[in-house]
């Protein structure tokens, strides 16, 4: 995790994070994230080891372990999703406590900053799904969930990031049971899904790119368990954009329209606009930490979503509650999204 942002960040970006940081030493045993919290701060790691866990009918059970370059809160940070599993410090510890709002408007404030540290995080966030992923045996797979809308993705871009995506892609149509990504291999373009329904399922066991390329093991990808659905709006194979390593399958359940951009014209684009890179990889960052919480999910964590039956807890802070601004992206989102199918030609719409 260390080489992620040493690679990814600029001496300006560190520059930043350590003037805006404080360092903390955090005995073995202390926790400092609960389920429901939303920290104040984001943690990045620099000595020790933390523990991702979650409650199992009573007993503390490890999901997976924080090492150092690695960071904490994110999910806050991102979209204000509140912690739905504890983070504890198993080895003395120091970290780097990071004040959130502070990162969140120097985010906004600073596209360069922006962009380094989004696709930073979002690298971060899928190592780490990579490594819940060769855990099957704890997986609660599930094909019930959707994903992320459309509507909370396109409300990140502007009126222009969609008009140049029209311009540079085009629309392809999915058979029932045919793949559009197989694990291990190269994606060729960015993919946004226009209508129709697709699953994500992914090898078990460690993770091996080269034996799924060249030994035919892609063939056994309708034995692989799903874990998701993904629909309308939604953005499969953005892994590919970090690094090479893929770890899903993505198959179509019904015919399904898919846009493609190339991925030879989207790597120019985030190279030559910065506004285009920083909305982009925040994107990216978000369309992973949502994945990463249908993982943690199907491992046994709870988002606290707000039951009819049980009634509202006003102390209580629910993973599902949208505030007004929330709200109002969720409409410009929807709004994007149908400008973009009646550009394509596509005759119906999001809402």
């Amino acid at each position: 995790m260390a080489e992620i942002l040493l690679q990814e960040l600029t001496n300006a970006d560190i520059d930043w994070l350590v003037t805006a940081g404080q360092q903390q030493q955090i005995a073995a045993g202390t926790l400092i994230i609960r389920p429901g919290d939303r920290p104040n701060f984001v943690y990045l790691l620099l000595n020790g080891l933390l523990s991702v866990i979650q409650q199992d009918e009573g007993e503390a059970q490890e999901i997976t372990q924080i090492r150092r370059g690695d960071m904490v809160g994110l999910p806050t940070l991102l979209e204000n999703h509140p912690a739905i599993a504890a983070v504890k410090a198993t080895q003395n510890s120091t970290v780097l406590a990071i004040p959130r709002q502070q990162l969140a408007e120097k985010l906004q404030q600073d596209i360069y900053f922006s962009a380094h540290l989004h696709r930073a995080i979002a690298l971060i966030l899928s190592e780490r799904i990579r490594q819940m992923l060769e855990m099957p045996e704890r997986l609660r797979f599930s094909a019930d969930q959707p994903g992320k809308e459309a509507v909370f993705i396109f409300g990140e871009m502007q009126d222009s990031d969609i008009d140049w995506l029209v311009s540079a892609g085009q629309v392809k149509k999915f058979a029932p049971d045919e793949i559009l990504l197989h694990a291990g291999r190269p994606v060729d373009a960015l993919y946004i899904i226009l209508d129709g329904l697709l699953s994500v399922s992914a090898p078990e066991g460690n993770y091996d790119p080269l034996s799924l390329c060249f030994l035919g093991l892609e063939k056994k990808t309708r034995t692989q368990r799903v874990f998701a659905n993904i629909s309308k709006g939604e953005m499969p194979g953005i892994f590919a954009f970090l690094d090479s390593r893929q770890p899903i399958t993505v198959r179509a359940i019904h015919e399904s329209l898919v846009f493609a951009v190339p991925r030879s014209h989207l790597v120019i684009k985030l190279h030559q606009d910065l506004g285009f890179a920083s909305r982009f990889y925040r994107v990216i960052a978000m369309q992973v930490s949502e994945l990463l919480y249908i993982v943690m999910e199907r491992l046994g964590c709870d988002r606290q979503a707000y039951d009819q039956q049980e009634g509202m807890d006003e102390g209580k802070e629910y993973g599902d509650e949208l505030d007004l601004d929330a709200l109002q992206q969720m409409s410009q989102g929807a709004h994007r999204f149908n400008w973009m199918l009646k550009r394509l030609g596509i005759g119906y719409s999001l809402i």
